[in-house]
């Protein structure tokens, strides 16, 4: 029988995943093909009567399936479970990494489809184009075959990477609105303290993401909204995560240009009434107020260094925290969340066992947009900014942007 609740996803090479977080040290066990190409690794967990009774560790190279029990190594053909990721891998043709302010091969589909990137990749992979990621249906039915996780009835811990700026007080907005879930937006200020010491702080996030401290869900639905790097970054994301079995989310605001924007008009906002704020947000409906009315257009810096700054935090900070845990993780957009709040939040249901189909998300809305997504209404430098950005591909449709459109990943590590 297989089945864990606990265990964090499976994915491609797994010997990060679970030996020595997983495993007791008694049980830890060494790659039996060193020599050979790994190309994964699986645990076969047997339960009985609710308690873990056994765990086989098992490696497999290409075709051939080798058990590793204790010390002893033994060929096996009885179990044949195929690895999205490795597929995925495998149908990938060669790509050639983009040119300065160019886009990333493969990311627009990414952030599309939040699909869910595979374990154990790196920025390097990511920048050239060569990331490996599968849809969360295709993720969720391995994991299934893996463990024999259900998902709904099992509540699991949520944690979500974002930045200011990114939209992410809509999103933490609207599932802290659903009635079974226990979601603070910024853990920070609303889960553990900025003067905690970092080990009183992360055994808070522990607790709480295992449905203990504070949680008030009685299905274990705990989850928290971060900033990993600028307000957490003494947290050993990869130990959290593979000790509570959490599942991670990366939240980004593809157009880093209206990111900007939005932390401009953030500032803006802060100045108003109490009433016309919704925690740090525009509440729905106040431009009617003389009081609340927000200035239509900004300057925008317009020197490298800030463009390429924004242009960092708004995604690469995010995404290359989440491939230092090593483990699997999954990308939902501002944008996306535009287009249809539904389909995003199904998806993210699909990937987190969160039960988050059949609620009526839209009757939910607390904030409101507080800028134009005609940039050219909204920027009073815009000329200036579009003859910066002439030679700059990635950032001049960014720009140009109107609709509620997602933007590809912009190589803007330079």
């Amino acid at each position: 029988m297989f089945r864990n609740t606990r265990l964090p996803p499976i994915g491609e090479e797994y010997d990060r995943l679970l030996i020595g977080n997983r495993a007791p040290s008694s049980k830890r066990v060494s790659n039996p093909c060193k020599d050979c190409h790994t190309v994964g690794f699986m645990a076969k967990v047997v339960v009985f009567g609710g308690v873990i009774a056994s765990i086989t560790y098992m490696w497999y190279s290409g075709s051939s399936l080798l058990a590793h029990v204790g010390t002893s190594t033994v060929s096996s053909s009885s179990i044949s479970l195929q690895n999205p990721c490795r597929t995925a891998r495998n149908e990938t043709g060669p790509v050639h990494p983009p040119d300065d302010y160019q886009n990333i091969p493969g990311s627009l589909e990414m952030f599309v489809e939040n699909r869910v990137v595979c374990p154990n990749q790196t920025q390097d992979d990511l920048q050239s184009g060569n990331i490996v990621s599968v849809s969360p249906d295709v993720w969720e039915r391995h994991r299934k075959r893996q463990t024999g996780w259900e998902g709904n009835g099992h509540g699991r811990g949520l944690i979500v990477f974002k930045r200011g700026g990114s939209g992410s007080t809509w999103f933490d907005t609207l599932i802290n609105s659903h009635p079974k879930f226990d979601y603070r937006h910024e853990a920070d200020r609303n889960l553990f303290k900025r003067g905690d010491k970092k080990e009183l702080a992360t055994d808070k996030m522990r607790k709480f993401l295992q449905g203990g401290g504070t949680c008030k869900s009685k299905a274990g639905y705990c989850g928290f909204s971060i900033s990993p790097s600028k307000h957490a970054n003494f947290v050993d994301w990869s130990k959290l995560i593979r000790d509570t079995g959490a599942t991670l989310i990366v939240f980004v605001r593809t157009n880093s240009i209206k990111r900007d924007l939005g932390l401009k008009k953030k500032i803006m906002l802060s100045k108003l009434p109490q009433r016309c704020k919704n925690g740090s947000s525009y509440k729905p409906g106040m431009e009617d107020d003389s009081q609340c009315v927000l200035s239509e257009s900004v300057e925008i810096k317009t020197d490298n260094n800030s463009t390429n700054k924004n242009c960092f935090m708004s995604s690469w900070d995010l995404l290359d925290t989440a491939l230092d845990s090593g483990v699997a993780f999954q990308i939902l957009t501002y944008e996306g969340m535009q287009q249809n709040l539904t389909s995003t939040f199904d998806r993210l249901g699909v990937f987190s066992g969160w039960p988050l189909r059949s609620f009526d998300w839209s009757s939910n809305v607390k904030t409101a947009k507080v800028s134009s997504e005609d940039l050219q209404t909204s920027i009073s430098n815009y000329a200036e900014l579009e003859e910066l950005f002439k030679e700059k591909t990635c950032y001049l449709n960014m720009l140009h942007s109107k609709a509620q459109q997602i933007s590809p990943l912009c190589n803007c590590l330079v």
